[in-house]
Formats: structure tokens, sequence, C-alpha cells
């Protein structure tokens, strides 16, 4: 024990202090030479500095710029769509472009064959009678139907005119049928022409959506027992359309044309 303690003695005091110096030296030297390697780095990390800490006082001022601006783009995309819906919603299938008039309720309605409309017996659409059912769809002549003023111009109303069409089409073919085509108008046959195309405009117009059922037990005679009259369709309350009209004609809005006219 003794001669080992010895030998550790006998070890120079330098050689401890010269290994305890080039400990501590290496480090530095290794950060001296980081720290002189790139000096070029040193610079541009110097500009960078310069750049941002001249920004840095209007960045508020950008921030505020694009604030503004999506606030303002979300108010034109909300002032563009809240127009587009008021606009729309003014407007009903088969009412009129300037969204004039009221908004009339609807009603699901089965249609049902009615031949006092249709006499299977076609002369039978020059008799009163039946001149007088159509009449029942018109708006009440109380309220002041008739001819509009000569050389002036006035409006009338294309469902009536639907129903003028219609109701001609019916003795057109009768006088034709019959051969007594001296009792229609000298113009009946583009009358008749004009009427189907008129007609053909409405019906793409109002697309009535309404599901038909057929089945095996149809009819083929086209009456009240074939699967077209099956549908339930989504139907103006027509009581609210004539009275509408009605107060249109007395207040000199419409004329109304007689339906046999």
């Amino acid at each position: 024990m003794d001669s080992i303690r010895s030998q550790y003695q006998t070890v120079p005091v330098t050689d401890d202090q010269e290994k305890l110096l080039s400990n501590t030296q290496t480090p530095k030297l290794f950060t001296d030479q980081w720290q002189t390697s790139d000096p070029n780095l040193d610079s541009v990390a110097t500009k960078r500095q310069r750049v941002i800490s001249r920004i840095k006082p209007y960045l508020w001022f950008v921030d505020t710029a694009l604030l503004l601006f999506v606030a303002s783009l979300l108010l034109v995309l909300l002032l563009r769509d809240g127009r587009r819906d008021t606009q729309t919603s003014t407007w009903q299938v088969g009412g009129e472009s300037s969204g004039a008039g009221p908004e009339f309720s609807t009603r699901v309605v089965k249609w049902e064959a009615d031949a006092s409309f249709a006499p299977e017996n076609t002369t039978e659409f020059f008799s009163d009678d039946t001149l007088n059912r159509w009449k029942t769809l018109m708006p009440g002549t109380k309220a002041g139907t008739g001819s509009g003023p000569k050389g002036e111009s006035f409006s009338t109303t294309s469902m009536t005119h639907q129903l003028h069409c219609l109701l001609m089409m019916g003795r057109i073919y009768a006088g034709v049928t019959a051969a007594t085509t001296d009792s229609l108008p000298t113009d009946y046959h583009t009358h008749f022409l004009h009427c189907i195309d008129y007609l053909r405009q409405a019906v793409m117009c109002s697309a009535d959506m309404a599901l038909e059922l057929h089945d095996a037990s149809d009819a083929d005679d086209l009456g009240p027992q074939d699967g077209g009259w099956n549908g339930h369709h989504v139907c103006k309350d027509y009581t609210q359309v004539l009275g509408y009209l009605e107060e249109q004609i007395a207040e000199g809005v419409r004329i109304i044309l007689p339906i046999d006219d």
C-alpha cells in the first residue's frame, strides 16, 4: 500500500498542470473555429435583423389592412346573397316578372275528368251551356271585363289567354269535323296553330312535376279511369287568383277579354 502511494507521489506536479491546461484550452479552440468559420453568415443575420427592425413598426398597418379587406369581402358577399334571396323570393311560378302581386296560397288538387268543359258531342262547343261553363273559370264580369280601348295599349292576363285558347281549339276542331267552318273566325287556321304554340310554352313554364300512376286497370278511353287523372297537383288557390284579377280589373290595371272573343 505504501509502495503504491509512493508511486503516485512521484508523479511530477507539472505533468498534471499540463494535462489540465490542455483540457481547458481545447473547447476554446473549437469555439474560436466555429465563430470564425463563415463570416458571411454573420453578415446575413445582421442584415435580416435590420430589415425586420425596419418593418416591425409597420406590421400593425399590414394586419389592419388585411382585416379590413377580409371584412369588406364578406360584406360584399352577404349583400349579394341578400339581393339574390330577395329577388328570387318575390317570384312565383306563374307570377308577374316584376314581383308585384300577392303570394297565393297553394293547394294539393287531384284533377277529375269533366265532360261539361269538353263535350263528347263536339257540336256542343257552340252551345250556351258549354260557353257558360267555361265562363265560370273567368273573373266575374261585374268587375269590368271587355275589349281594350281602341288604339291604346292595354294589358291582359296569360291565364285567361290560355283558357281562351283551349275553348277556341275545341270550337275550331268541332267546326272542322262537322264541316261548319263558316261559324268560325276567318283566321281559325292560324288561330289554332297559335294556340298550340302558346300552350306548349305555358306547359313548359309551369313544368308540373306531379306523379301520375298508371297500371293495367287503366281504361282505354282516356276517360275518368285513365291513369292520367291519378296525379296530385300543387296548385294556386284558384279562388284567390280570381279575386286578385277582379281587383286588378276594377283598378284599371288589366283588361280581361271575353273567353270566346
